[in-house]
């Protein structure tokens, strides 16, 4: 008879602290004879994911730590396993797909313990109160939480093909909002967390630009400022108005800028590497931006045991702020294929942190992923704010307006208002010919620093070398500025530069 059969009582671990100190708990009060431990993995790129990897390593010494072996689940047939799911109360609650496979699976497993060993399985989950979320009592983001609602797995296994089965959330039913599940695994298990139960830190990668600074104001208010940071890289070439700036939006949103330095300028990195940076290798980025924000992301989970998710200001082209924006959203993924260039960007971003780092780091780009299309973030910011813009986006119009300067009114005519990003005062070793005949029409003088110092290198390491190339050969900014008076700028100024912008852009 059903109602005969002896109870099996199995934790299910979802790979975070909660559901370990569940799974703990579950086995102290009904012995490792009548328990059981399965581990459910929600990553959607499987085994592969640096994230699944963490906190399989991590069940698994929960597992040991209790003297039980974790019980991996896998059957490829459930998708024949049919449940009309639903759940009334919540009718904008769904389980995603893969936690959707998963459930199917554990529901699998669940018949075969039923029929072949005439047991009568109950589910512990490690699902929390919220409480215990707002008195950081667990990471904001833990696996727990984002894996499903308790209403959703109650209502799921009500519905079980043979009969529902009873489940159960001890830390929801005890309440116990106090109890501190990270310290007592970490201090008395003597387990070292995974990443994805790490205390967040949410870093905004400041760079002085306008994406970036709404991005950092929108982090900010979704996760208060003693959760977040302002990072700056500073590579001692910035436009001294994008330290006005960044200053001003540090203050409106109320989060001091982290500022690191290496204490090079770009032109000394090439001269340790002995190497000049052009539009195809820029060593200034990194060894100044990249490298330092390793450096410093590794010191925060070493010495300040947190977890950095760094939030970037990349945004789709302005074509996407056309009528049919909500038709291409659906389509502007952070795909290394997508037809838009920054969003490739943005991809490119993310495979670097998931993979240079000592451990991944994740990477968020709300702009492409999560805010609308439509959003005007240099409008918000000129007249919400009431801040005006670093100058280098404006560099044009102020030329043609101030001085009349015939060449700032033709790029204000085509729509150039000033230089397309806000990094290292416009001379940025990655600029192509476009940007360079820009930095000519507008700031004479900078395009003049950048000429000599070329020639200084040039001249110091008797090299034949330029930051641009022509026909594949070295063309220096002084021949380029001899053509260009000789055949006009204008020829040079209106087509767009194939070349990728160094990370000084995103970071």
């Amino acid at each position: 008879m059903e109602d005969e059969r002896q109870s099996v009582h199995i934790a299910v671990l979802a790979g975070g602290v909660t559901s370990a100190y569940v799974a703990f708990d579950t086995v102290k009060r009904f012995g490792k004879e009548n328990s059981r431990l399965i581990f459910i993995d929600t990553f959607n790129k499987g085994a592969d994911d640096p994230a699944f990897q963490a906190n399989t390593r991590f069940m698994k010494e929960v597992a040991d730590y209790i003297g039980l072996p974790l019980i991996f689940i896998k059957n490829d047939e459930v998708d024949s396993l049919h449940i009309e799911y639903s759940n009334e109360e919540e009718s904008n609650s769904t389980l995603g797909y893969s936690v959707e496979v998963k459930l199917k699976q554990l529901l699998a497993y669940l018949e075969e313990v039923r029929k072949n060993e005439n047991l009568e399985p109950i589910l512990y989950f490690g699902s929390a109160p919220e409480e215990m979320y707002r008195n950081k009592k667990i990471c904001l983001e833990s696996i727990e939480k984002e894996l499903v609602s308790v209403s959703d797995l109650q209502s799921f296994f009500e519905i079980a093909p043979s009969k529902s089965i009873k489940v159960h959330f001890p830390l929801v039913e005890q309440m116990n909002i106090n109890l501190d599940v990270k310290k007592i695994v970490q201090d008395e298990w003597g387990i070292e967390l995974p990443r994805s139960e790490r205390k967040r830190i949410y870093i905004a990668m400041f760079s002085g630009g306008a994406g970036s600074a709404y991005v950092a104001y929108y982090m900010v208010q979704a996760f208060g400022k003693e959760n977040c940071k302002l990072f700056f890289t500073n590579t001692l070439w910035e436009d001294e108005d994008n330290l006005r700036f960044m200053d001003e939006v540090s203050e409106y949103i109320g989060l001091e800028i982290t500022e690191i330095l290496d204490g090079r300028t770009p032109e000394e990195v090439f001269y340790d590497y002995k190497f000049l940076g052009n539009s195809r290798l820029a060593k200034c980025s990194e060894e100044l931006k990249v490298r330092q924000t390793l450096i410093y992301l590794e010191e925060l989970r070493d010495n300040e045991k947190l977890e950095p998710v760094l939030y970037f200001g990349i945004a789709p082209h302005e074509k996407h702020r056309r009528d049919d924006s909500h038709v291409r959203r659906k389509l502007s993924l952070v795909r290394e294929d997508s037809p838009d260039a920054n969003i490739r960007k943005a991809a490119g971003i993310r495979s670097f942190y998931e993979h240079f780092p000592l451990e991944p780091i994740e990477s968020r780009f709300p702009l492409i992923e999560t805010l609308r299309a439509d959003l005007d973030a240099k409008g918000i910011i000129q007249y919400e704010w009431g801040i005006k813009l670093p100058r280098m986006y404006t560099a044009a119009v102020e030329k043609a307006e101030k001085e009349g300067n015939t060449l700032a009114k033709k790029l204000v005519e085509k729509g150039i208002n000033g230089f397309s990003h806000a990094n290292c005062g416009g001379r940025c070793v990655r600029g192509g010919f476009q940007h360079y005949a820009t930095l000519y029409a507008i700031w004479p003088d900078q395009y003049k620093e950048q000429e000599e110092m070329e020639e200084r290198f040039r001249k110091h390491f008797e090299k034949n070398v330029s930051i641009l190339k022509k026909n594949g050969a070295a063309y220096t900014l002084k021949q380029f500025r001899e053509d260009m008076d000789h055949e006009g700028v204008e020829k040079y100024l209106f087509t767009s530069d194939d070349t990728i912008p160094c990370v000084c852009s995103f970071s």
